[in-house]
């Protein structure tokens, strides 16, 4: 067994272990939240899986990119929203309800959604060396996804008070974890390095700032949950996306660059979105923020 493919059962691990700590901090009723309001759960999935990936498949056509890079961009835009990251989106005042039904309900949908959109994706030149058939990733992204989140679920609902206490060490630990896996990742394919220039950095910073501004727009009359949505389409699964790189692009090196690149980036460019959030939210600038919050929480 190679070092890569040790480095990936460790990412399944790891993004396993973040969806059941997910499961923890959810309830069933808040799971299925959005679909009892349409509207929103029909703006959000355009956000995150419709505008997103279209305007990245629009770039990666026009402008001239290594092809590793291309990949790696497309396989970020397809995948599910970072499940580990509730903290930052309730900070920026969003309703609990809807983060946890936008976390769980988008990582649901991703079951459907990734295999799709991978099996676009392989019938277009840009995945010429696939090796993996879209039905396989199916199976994977449901085991890393559907099985863990159930019985989180499950287990918060048996034994609320123990689920939550280690919920959010669970999903600290995961997060921790992710960063040293995605950046042994790039140490493996250090040699995609090459393929990162000048211009794929300004790509990079580019979609990232579009996906805030997509979130943002569709997120809906409530401040927070526009601040959430908006952090969720800039965040990404980097996870998903370098296991469905490592998996099935083997030898597009730069595509697992390029998914930590991405990483990096986001945390830099979501530093002056969350500091102008809060800055809202403190000086009280829209006087329907608590009005709202509290209607969509109904």
């Amino acid at each position: 067994m190679t070092a890569e493919k040790i480095v990936l059962i460790a990412l399944q691990v790891t993004m396993f272990v973040s969806v059941i700590a997910l499961g923890f901090k959810a309830t069933f009723a808040e799971a299925f939240f959005l679909f009892r309001r349409p509207g929103l759960l029909l703006r959000t999935f355009l956000a995150l899986y419709v505008v997103v990936p279209v305007v990245t498949g629009v770039v990666v056509a026009v402008v001239p990119l290594p092809i590793g890079i291309k990949v790696g961009l497309i396989l970020l835009a397809i995948s599910s929203v970072l499940t580990t990251s509730p903290h930052k989106m309730l900070g920026l005042g969003a309703n609990p309800p809807y983060v946890f039904a936008l976390l769980v309900s988008m990582s649901l949908l991703a079951v459907i959604t990734v295999p799709l959109s991978l099996a676009i994706l392989t019938a277009l030149p840009l995945a010429h060396d696939a090796s993996v058939p879209p039905f396989e990733v199916a199976k994977l992204v449901a085991l890393t996804f559907l099985l863990p989140l159930v019985l989180g679920l499950a287990i918060h609902r048996v034994v609320p008070r123990f689920a939550e206490r280690i919920g959010d060490s669970m999903a600290a630990g995961a997060g921790k974890a992710l960063l040293v896996i995605l950046f042994a990742l790039l140490t493996l394919n250090f040699g995609g390095v090459k393929e990162v220039t000048f211009l794929s950095f300004i790509v990079i910073f580019g979609l990232t700032a579009f996906a805030l501004f997509a979130g943002h727009l569709l997120g809906g009359p409530a401040f927070g949950d526009r601040a959430a949505l908006a952090i969720a389409a800039a965040e990404r699964h980097t996870g998903m996306a370098a296991l469905i790189a490592g998996i099935n692009f083997p030898q597009a090196k730069g595509a697992m660059v390029v998914i930590v690149v991405y990483k990096i980036a986001t945390m830099l460019a979501t530093i002056p979105y969350t500091k102008w959030c809060k800055h809202q939210i403190a000086s009280s600038v829209s006087p329907g923020i608590e009005f709202h919050q509290t209607e969509t929480s109904q």
